[in-house]
């Protein structure tokens, strides 16, 4: 019984449901939240220096010192994940 009609029928409907859909690269699922972490970063110090403006009684000083330090975070992360991506690249390719 080894071509037993309910179980070709169980294993069909099996691998439609379980098959992904899309195939997706890993270095995509890796590098896919940087985009979240360069906002958060930005959106943190912009706060903190909006909080330090308050507190202070400063105008905006506060505000453009943490913004642009949120952004040079941003741009050396950046920076970080684009040369160990590349890299990784190096090794795999075997250059």
């Amino acid at each position: 019984m080894e071509n037993d009609p309910k179980k070709e029928k169980y294993k069909a409907v099996k691998e439609f449901l379980f098959k992904p859909i899309v195939k997706v690269n890993p270095v995509v699922i890796q590098y896919s939240g940087v985009g979240i972490q360069i906002a958060a970063t930005i959106i943190v110090f912009l706060f903190i220096g909006i909080w330090l403006d308050g507190k202070f009684d400063t105008k905006f000083i506060f505000t453009l010192i943490f913004t642009f330090l949120g952004f040079i975070g941003v741009f050396y992360t950046i920076f970080a994940l684009v040369k160990d991506l590349d890299k990784k690249n190096h090794e795999k390719n075997g250059k």
